[in-house]
């Protein structure tokens, strides 16, 4: 009887989520907010033409952009505390900021064939949630986040 393989050794192909939601540069952050209410997602991938991610997009980075520009509230609240759905509804609708303003663009990526332990080191080492899962062609293929490595302990 042979013992099944260490979950550190899967691959992240088989745990990522392949259907990403992924936003251009030019798109607005307005844009932007709404897509991540409406997928239920923190952080989405930012893609050139070409299928590359060019960059990151999170929650935080959009309330902090908020918090910047109301001192009085970025006293009272902690950036945490704050729903992205608030901030959707905070957002003038002509708000023409673009993503491309406030991405990260180092961003940290790992190839589907590599193993869930490397992108733990990844993710501990860049002090981030998600990576980007890109083929031999540095096109987004998926995302990994650490909640897809809690479900996929969780269900070893």
């Amino acid at each position: 009887m042979t013992s099944p393989p260490k979950i550190s050794a899967r691959t992240v192909a088989e745990i990522m989520t392949p259907r990403v939601e992924t936003l251009s540069p030019g798109d607005t952050v307005k844009e932007a907010a709404s897509m991540m209410i409406d997928s239920h997602v923190s952080t989405i991938p930012v893609v050139d033409g070409h299928q590359q991610c060019v960059g990151m997009l999170s929650r935080t980075d959009l309330t902090e952009m908020f918090l910047k520009e109301d001192d009085v509230l970025a006293q009272a609240l902690d950036t945490d505390r704050l729903s992205i759905e608030w901030l959707n509804r905070s957002l003038d609708t002509s708000d023409s900021r673009t993503v491309r303003e406030l991405m990260n663009d180092q961003v940290v990526t790992i190839c589907g064939e590599q193993s869930l332990h490397v992108a733990c080191q990844k993710m501990v080492a860049s002090q981030i949630h998600h990576l980007p899962v890109v083929d031999n062609e540095n096109q987004l293929v998926g995302i990994v986040s650490t909640f897809d490595v809690v479900k996929a302990v969780a269900n070893a």
